[in-house]
């Protein structure tokens, strides 16, 4: 008697697994994918940020290069080389010609140790205020597509709504802040199609399975007081629907800024007028590069003038506020 065929479900799944399991650990294209990042707030918050916009509106760049068995990220001042044989990360800072090599699995370990500690009494009162905090998250494929850098893309919303309690007096109801997101993925066929994508996908479906980035925030939200109740939900849903993305959108709203604007005295500081309607930060991202072409060897190479440092302490200065 013949074997019985495999059902649809029963396919899909072991497609999905054979990519996750041959794809990363023997990644042999080399890949280059930059993005450019933009967040400009509105016009009224800009007298209060103004120390901020500067840095804001200049916008930022984050890059995820790959060869071989390797990849290299950039974010900021930093750089992340992630070795897929030995399991293995590097952090570096050039700025200061340091670095910190260490098992993959304990970088979230290690995270949660540089995670500054507040007093108990803040963690008590902060447990409090955050437990009143109710959250939804809604999620949806919008039918929209379009081609972004080459590539077949379409776009899912995702909205975070946050109501946060409020005095009686200030007369304010509805959600304190709520986040809507645009964000345009490849189309999973594409994969097939473009040999940068296939090679992202593998490397997410790497991060997903070996580095758990879900159990990272969980551990990152334990050091902060009801963080995971208030954001857990959206890591939570954009973990269950991971995609190479290509372009994304985010208004933020906060119509509880406006209410606050209204309860100050006439004496006190001028905060200018705020549209609760309105979006008071925009933040957009989108890939300014990809592409297949030859990436340099020597990135993924320490420099020999560069020294060894603790990773905790390295860690440390990486979540250190910026002045």
């Amino acid at each position: 008697m013949p074997p019985a065929k495999p059902g649809r479900n029963q396919s899909c799944a072991l497609i999905v697994l054979a990519l996750a399991l041959s794809a990363a650990p023997r990644l042999g294209a080399d890949v280059t994918i930059r993005y450019q990042s933009q967040i400009t707030p509105s016009a009224a918050l800009q007298p209060i940020m103004e120390k901020a916009m500067k840095s804001m509106q200049t916008g930022s760049e984050t890059s995820i290069r790959m060869k071989g068995n390797k990849a290299y990220t950039t974010s900021g001042n930093w750089i992340e080389i992630f070795d897929f044989v030995k399991q293995e990360v590097t952090l570096v800072d050039p700025a200061h010609k340091t670095f910190a090599a260490f098992p993959i699995s304990q970088f979230a370990d290690k995270l949660a140790g540089a995670m500054p500690q507040a007093p108990p009494e803040q963690t008590q009162a902060a447990q409090a205020a955050m437990a009143s905090i109710k959250t939804h998250v809604d999620s949806k494929m919008t039918g929209r597509t379009a081609e972004i850098q080459g590539v077949q893309a379409e776009e899912r919303e995702l909205t975070l709504t946050i109501e946060i309690p409020v005095p009686a007096e200030m007369n304010q109801t509805g959600f304190g802040t709520k986040l809507v997101m645009h964000i345009w993925t490849a189309k999973k066929e594409e994969a097939l199609r473009v040999p940068a994508i296939r090679e992202l996908t593998g490397y997410q479906n790497w991060q997903r399975y070996v580095m758990n980035p879900a159990g990272m925030l969980d551990k990152m939200f334990g050091k902060m007081p009801g963080m995971a109740n208030v954001m857990g939900p959206m890591f939570d849903d954009m973990y269950m629907n991971p995609s190479v993305i290509l372009r994304m959108h985010i208004d933020m709203y906060m119509p509880i800024l406006a209410a606050l604007a209204k309860q100050m005295p006439a004496t006190g500081p001028t905060i200018p007028a705020i549209d609760p309607d309105a979006p008071v930060m925009q933040i957009n991202q989108e890939v300014a590069e990809l592409s297949s072409a030859s990436v340099d060897a020597s990135l993924l190479e320490i420099p020999a003038d560069y020294a060894a440092v603790p990773a905790d302490e390295m860690l440390r200065d990486m979540i250190k506020p910026q002045k």
